[in-house]
């Protein structure tokens, strides 16, 4: 054999060490590691900063372990938090991000939707974290939450999965933080130029019909919440200057293809899909119902959905998105009756 070929081994094989050893110094170094506030702007990352949210491996960040009376009133529900045990009532999960989770001096809608689905023998947990997407979601739901057995599960994404990545949409990152993953492939990744979002609309829709394909394969049915919103320049030019919007994105026509995903669902087998976009604009405006950045619920909005969810859940009404007289009635009652007992001395 020529002594050209006996050479190609080792230098096989030092090329094979060579980059084990480049490998090795990058974990070294660190560098290649992507972090969520690197991944999915300024919110996540000042939360992380604060200690408001905890890394995770698989959700990407989770809440901090608590057992506050909020935590306890919403029957919240932790990664790092085993499950209760199964009893004779029948499970609904919410699960969402910040706008079912958060709200200013009340409870969120869960809490309504517990008070009003109990007397039927229903328990309401709730499982929502701010900043999360379909993508989120579905991990969740795969890797916990569907052991809660639920019977109905509300889902109300859409905000997050829309907004722009820093970096790369949610999927990428997941794979980015793989084991698997090779740091040597960060130096010849190129940043895409335009900013992607986090979860693509076809994307959204995999994750829709995979968190409905795997609630119906445990015997429930899914709930789907098409997002209200009331969009203001003030609004739109704040999500510009922090990153999650483009210049040039149209927030009114971005958000309503993800709203028409939600809507295509209308008609499949235990599959109900709540408008509460329209449910709002029939309520009117004469009690604000969207906080000044047209996205998060006010607490007579709380009030409403959760009133709106239980005609749903338990009568059928509105299942098919429209919005029935029986359904918007028992919104507007649960924003009004609240209103005059604030007013009452």
């Amino acid at each position: 054999m020529p002594n050209s070929f006996r050479k190609i081994p080792l230098l096989l094989a030092g090329i094979t060490a060579a980059l084990v050893l480049a490998e090795l110094l990058l974990r070294l170094t660190g560098f290649g590691v992507v972090t969520p506030e690197l991944s999915f702007g300024m919110n996540t990352r000042s939360a992380l900063e604060q200690g408001r949210f905890l890394p995770d491996a698989d959700l990407f960040w989770k809440l901090p372990v608590t057992e506050g009376p909020t935590d306890r009133a919403i029957n919240a529900v932790h990664p790092d938090h085993p499950l209760p045990e199964s009893d004779d009532q029948a499970r609904v999960l919410v699960l969402g991000d910040s706008c079912s989770r958060l709200s200013v001096s009340e409870l969120p809608y869960s809490a309504t939707l517990q008070e009003r689905v109990a007397a039927d023998g229903m328990q309401v947990f709730n499982a929502s974290v701010p900043g999360y997407t379909t993508y989120q979601g579905l991990v969740w739901l795969r890797t916990q939450l569907l052991e809660l057995k639920p019977a109905v599960v509300v889902v109300y994404f859409g905000w997050n999965d829309h907004w722009r990545a820093t970096g790369m949409t949610d999927r990428d990152y997941a794979a980015s933080q793989s084991r698997s993953g090779l740091r040597l492939l960060t130096l010849v990744q190129r940043r895409p130029d335009v900013a992607p979002f986090r979860v693509p609309v076809d994307a959204y829709r995999e994750n829709l019909q995979a968190i409905v394909g795997e609630v119906r394969g445990a015997g429930g049915r899914v709930v789907l919440v098409a997002a209200p919103h009331q969009f203001t320049s003030e609004a739109r030019l704040r999500l510009v200057q922090t990153g999650y919007l483009n210049v040039a994105d149209d927030i009114s026509e971005l958000h309503g293809r993800y709203l028409d995903v939600v809507r295509s669902f209308v008609g499949e087998p235990d599959v109900a899909v709540l408008s509460a976009d329209r449910l709002f604009d029939n309520l009117g405006r004469r009690v604000p119902l969207l906080h000044r950045d047209g996205i998060h619920l006010t607490d007579d909005a709380h009030r409403a959905m959760g009133a709106a969810l239980a005609i749903l859940i338990r009568e059928g009404e509105g299942a098919d998105g429209t919005i029935p007289p029986r359904l918007l009635s028992a919104a507007r009652l649960a924003v009004s009756s609240a209103a005059r007992q604030q007013e009452a001395p």
